[in-house]
């Protein structure tokens, strides 16, 4: 699985922009990255830039596209030049040149973390799922004093675990190219929403 900077703004994104910023623009920027500046660092790369080079912090949301799967909307910041200009300053995992950047002007960082806000591009039981267990990682992760703690945060492995196994069943099944009513990626001969796809249901139910 890999999500990407979207080529172009689809209905998806609209519908995706619109649920976390009525009414917002998204605008396109050119990736420069700073020096020292670190992946998925985005709020203590702009507070170092502001300490050397002044200007502010633009809080909004960065555009991601699973092409086919998903759209995912994640908090982000960028820089704000001393002349106002928007820089994103922040190197991407997968080396992407440009992002997608909607400014919020209603949400600042306050060092609490903000999980991301996923779409599916279509109806799927097993991008539904994908979702959900993506969204229960983040919430065992993110509990407690865990939500402001930067690095690695040590959860019960218990909690984490099945998780995470079975986002990247999930995932794998999906990069695949397989959908909710083709044979399970486990082997069994049955369909996923008959085999997986039950367990999984019952599981996420309980994470609510």
């Amino acid at each position: 699985m890999k999500t990407t900077t979207p080529p172009r703004v689809t209905r998806h994104i609209q519908r995706l922009i619109e649920k976390v910023v009525p009414g917002g623009q998204p605008v396109n920027l050119t990736v420069q990255p700073e020096a020292g500046a670190v992946v998925n660092e985005c709020f203590p790369n702009v507070e170092a830039k502001i300490a050397s080079a002044g200007g502010r912090m633009q809080c909004g949301w960065q555009i991601w596209e699973w092409p086919q799967v998903m759209v995912e909307a994640e908090f982000h910041a960028v820089w704000v030049s001393p002349e106002g200009q928007f820089v994103e300053i922040t190197p991407k995992p997968h080396g992407e040149a440009t992002i997608l950047f909607v400014p919020d002007a209603r949400r600042s960082y306050t060092g609490i973390a903000v999980d991301n806000v996923r779409m599916p591009v279509r109806d799927d039981l097993l991008i539904c799922h994908f979702i959900k267990a993506s969204e229960a990682i983040v919430q065992v992760m993110n509990r407690g004093e865990c939500a402001s703690q930067y690095g690695h945060v040590s959860v019960p492995a218990h909690e984490i675990e099945p998780l995470m196994m079975a986002q990247s069943f999930l995932g794998q099944s999906i990069s695949s190219g397989l959908r909710d009513h083709d044979p399970c990626l486990c082997g069994s001969g049955g369909k996923y929403k008959r085999c997986h796809g039950r367990s999984f249901e019952l599981a996420f139910g309980q994470q609510q």
